[in-house]
């Protein structure tokens, strides 16, 4: 499985690049949102890079390839998935050193960090790929082009619609959950969200099995 991670980082060299510099361009023009701006980059980059490595693989038909050999099904598969935290982990990084070098150098940006952008990265990032990873093994990634760029949009624009229309509302019930949710560790709270995601991670990774057994190449 490491090898086939690694396989898809060495054949989109350029795309690591340009996603450095999009990590820079997203501290910018995303800081203005706050912690929700940088969920955002991290799920922007991870896509940009878990797609264009399945736009690479789709059209060098990489897939003839890699079923020929002698690997299991459910590592190629499990090898895209444990790459989204990956690509996601290396957007974190990337905004996380822009953050701790933007005050020794005195440069006038506001580029927040803190455990709250990576928990909702997380987030953002299983619940798109959950849905976006299914129809590429179904699919392949040129056919499931469209479906996933609006998936994305519809996530981007979701997300941050909905947290800007909680922040605006004055609801008891609301205000009281937050209080409770308060009370709880780090932990307790990490184990609230963590159980869903790994049950829909689950899931997903089990029907893209199912879907990529059935293909036809």
């Amino acid at each position: 499985m490491y090898h086939l991670i690694k396989k898809d980082i060495l054949i989109q060299k350029r795309s690591i690049a340009l996603s450095l510099l999009l990590i820079c361009f997203f501290s910018v023009s995303l800081s203005s949102l706050g912690e929700v701006g940088l969920m955002v980059g991290i799920l922007a980059i991870t896509y940009q890079l878990l797609l264009g490595a399945s736009a690479l693989e789709d059209k060098n038909n990489s897939d003839k390839v890699l079923i020929s050999l002698p690997i299991k099904l459910s590592t190629i598969v499990l090898s895209k998935y444990v790459s989204i935290y990956v690509y996601a982990a290396f957007a974190a990084i990337g905004f996380y050193l822009i953050h701790v070098l933007v005050k020794p150098f005195h440069i006038p940006l506001d580029v927040p960090f803190s455990y709250i952008i990576l928990i909702g990265g997380a987030i953002m990032v299983t619940i798109c790929f959950s849905i976006s990873l299914p129809m590429i093994f179904k699919f392949g990634y040129l056919k499931a082009k469209m479906a996933n760029f609006i998936l994305l949009f519809v996530i981007v624009f979701g997300t941050t619609g909905i947290m800007k229309y909680f922040a605006k509302l004055d609801n008891q019930f609301i205000q009281e959950t937050m209080i409770r949710l308060s009370t709880l560790s780090k932990a307790e709270l990490g184990l609230i969200l963590l159980i869903p995601l790994i049950i829909l991670l689950v899931i997903s990774y089990f029907i893209s099995l199912s879907f990529y057994s059935k293909r036809e190449f």
